[in-house]
């Protein structure tokens, strides 16, 4: 099999524990019924949920695969697996998601392919909600009366400990793509899949935010932009960032966040096995 677009998406929760998490969840991965085509290639890689989440899995038909986990591999899996995919059918382009991803519009996303392909400088496309002309209400750190709260950021590069740089980087169709420094982000985007490839860390490390920041030091490394959807296509479907709000991070305790590492060994041993029994 052959796919131009690789997407997977990272699945956790106990619904007895967390029953709004649920709701949000069962929201979120309908709507990515609206990415899949005859193009791409769609997974679900599930961490360990509850019976009824995953029996709620199974009835969404529109996954081409589903891996069920025995052991919670955090991030690392679904992500380490998505380039593995990528590979394998030699696609273009990658995109993860997770069950709080909540797809709007789908359209949008062929047409980060276009720009990407016309801006050799870029390596990512950021597509969660995000209005240029209504930057101030995404800014986290700003915290404006009206902020977006669920779809904020911080509109700094984290790496390069610069402020944003902006400029425009075209139209495609109706859509506006903008450029900037951004750093590497696991929140919706489109990437190229050989730059992908290169970020994602293939040994032993942290998992969540951990794996995320090592993936956006490599990603400083390759000296590439980020370019950013005006308008987006994928919202935060959740009620806050911090621990007790968010429906992502209320699933793991603190202190495993910040001090877990993940043997790589472990982590392709965990994979085979899932995909084993898929």
């Amino acid at each position: 099999m052959k796919a131009r677009h690789c997407i997977s998406v990272m699945c956790y929760c106990d619904s007895e524990k967390n029953p709004d998490r649920f709701l949000r969840l069962k929201e979120s991965i309908s709507s990515m019924k609206s990415l899949k085509n005859d193009n791409n290639y769609i997974f679900l890689w599930d961490n360990g949920s509850s019976s009824d989440v995953k029996e709620f899995i199974k009835t969404c038909d529109f996954f081409d695969d589903i891996f069920f986990s025995k052991k919670n591999l955090m991030n690392n899996a679904p992500l380490t697996l998505l380039s593995m995919k990528a590979k394998e059918m030699e696609a273009e382009f990658v995109t993860c998601l997770c069950d709080d991803s909540l797809v709007y519009d789908a359209e949008a996303i062929p047409h980060c392919f276009e720009f990407l392909r016309s801006n050799p400088d870029v390596g990512y496309v950021r597509v969660l909600k995000y209005e240029f002309d209504r930057r101030h209400v995404y800014d986290k750190i700003l915290k404006h009366p009206k902020m977006d709260v669920p779809n904020a950021v911080r509109h700094f590069d984290y790496i390069g400990d610069q402020p944003l740089t902006w400029e425009l980087g075209g139209f495609s169709n109706k859509y506006r793509f903008l450029k900037n420094n951004w750093h590497w982000t696991e929140f919706p985007n489109v990437c190229r899949a050989d730059v992908f490839d290169k970020i994602v860390p293939k040994t032993d490390c942290g998992i969540m935010m951990n794996f995320e920041s090592l993936m956006m030091k490599n990603y400083h490394n390759l000296g590439v932009k980020t370019g950013v959807l005006d308008g987006g296509a994928i919202t935060h479907n959740q009620r806050d960032y911090h621990q007790g709000g968010s429906v992502r991070a209320s699933a793991y305790k603190s202190n495993d966040l910040h001090t877990t590492i993940l043997k790589y060994d472990e982590l392709m041993k965990g994979i085979e096995e899932a995909c084993c029994e898929n």
